[in-house]
């Protein structure tokens, strides 16, 4: 019976498959209704709102173009790659909730190795290469903890990475920044953060006259990478196998010889590796140091990237870019008396309506199936 409606299910889906390319642009344009109607009820211009807001978007030109479109990839190189870490947990079935800890345990590493003396004298190539590989393998450690603890002892990932975020701010900031890492004393009294990394330690800037570096490049990179993995290599299809069956039979990939708990831990390793890339950039390309206090929030946005782009690497990429452009329209649109915070409300309804996907799917299926009897009921009602 399970093997019949995994075959029926599976089959429907391939025959509707431009459904899925349809389901997150109608959750986009109904989030953007609704965010209309919203705005219309407390009395503002909804046209004038989304003037202002994809006006400073990036994604279409107009006055200072060139540094709205600069902010707009700058901020989405760290929203896509904190989508893909999920995404990649996601294809393996498992829900990586940790995105958020390992982004600032990324960061965290990108400044100590930053401005350490022993590497603060190097290339930048050098340099910056030994940084991110330092990020990942660290980032990918704190999301392999809870790999393995998921793996060996049936632990839930969802509760090991949330307590891993908690872990990782406060040996941060309550730590690791206050104390060992903590910039020499100014006299003042007043905790300032790390000190700043080196110059050779910083991304290069690939558009004059604006804050963006190669950290957009890198991603694009680092995304192809994803889709070559999963489409193209072995581990890809063994992640994605354990991913399909678990809902359904966890012995089946066993049967088929597939290490499923040297598996997860890989999977929850890649995830965690992806994810402080972003903290990387952050910290080696737009903060240059770890404040006192910082407030991320790129890990959970990360999550409404990975759905908005059903988990698949070009679809997280191009929902990264659309986050990307909310946020860098985010100030212009108070220009029109609207918080700052919509963009977010408008992130929120779209992940809302993407959560009604299948409904969508239905509508879209029958919408579909009437408009091909059509001609047929046309053709007997001729006879």
């Amino acid at each position: 019976m399970r093997e019949l409606f995994i075959r029926i299910f599976f089959k429907r889906r391939e025959k509707y498959w431009w459904i899925n390319l349809l389901i997150p642009i109608i959750s986009v344009i109904l989030a953007l209704i609704s965010g209309a109607i919203f705005i219309k009820a407390t009395g503002r211009s909804p046209l004038l709102a989304y003037k202002y807001l994809f006006g400073a978007s990036g994604l279409f030109p107009g006055p200072f173009w060139k540094r709205h479109f600069a902010e707009m990839l700058l901020y989405s190189s760290m929203f896509i790659s904190t989508g893909l870490a999920f995404a990649i947990a996601a294809k393996g079935g498992l829900f990586n909730i940790g995105a958020e800890g390992q982004f600032i345990m990324g960061g965290i590493v990108a400044v100590y190795f930053g401005y350490a003396r022993p590497f603060a004298s190097m290339p930048t190539f050098l340099h910056l290469t030994i940084i991110f590989i330092m990020v990942m393998i660290v980032g990918g450690g704190w999301g392999a903890i809870a790999g393995y603890l998921k793996a060996k002892k049936g632990i839930h990932e969802v509760i090991t990475t949330i307590m891993l975020n908690w872990i990782a701010l406060y040996l941060i900031q309550a730590w690791l920044v206050t104390g060992p890492m903590q910039a020499k004393e100014t006299g003042t009294g007043i905790v300032t953060g790390t000190p700043y990394i080196s110059q050779t330690a910083r991304l290069p800037k690939i558009l004059p006259g604006t804050r963006l570096n190669i950290s957009i490049i890198i991603i694009i990179i680092v995304t192809y990478l994803v889709w070559y993995l999963f489409y193209r290599t072995t581990l890809g299809y063994e992640i994605r196998a354990i991913g399909h069956t678990l809902i359904f039979d966890m012995e089946a990939p066993k049967a088929s010889g597939i290490d499923v708990n040297k598996r997860i831990i890989q999977t929850m390793f890649i995830s965690g590796a992806v994810a402080a890339l972003g903290g990387g950039f952050m910290f080696s390309g737009i903060l240059f140091k770890y404040p006192p206090v910082f407030k991320c929030g790129f890990g959970f946005d990360g999550i409404a990237v990975a759905l908005i782009g059903q988990n698949e690497p070009i679809g997280v990429f191009l929902a990264g870019i659309f986050i990307g452009a909310l946020r860098a329209g985010a100030t212009s649109v108070q220009l029109a008396h609207i918080p700052k915070s919509f963009p977010s409300i408008l992130e929120g309804l779209t992940v809302a309506f993407i959560a009604l996907r299948e409904l969508i799917r239905y509508w879209l299926i029958k919408l579909a199936q009437s408009q091909k009897s059509a001609p047929v009921e046309a053709e007997k009602g001729a006879k």
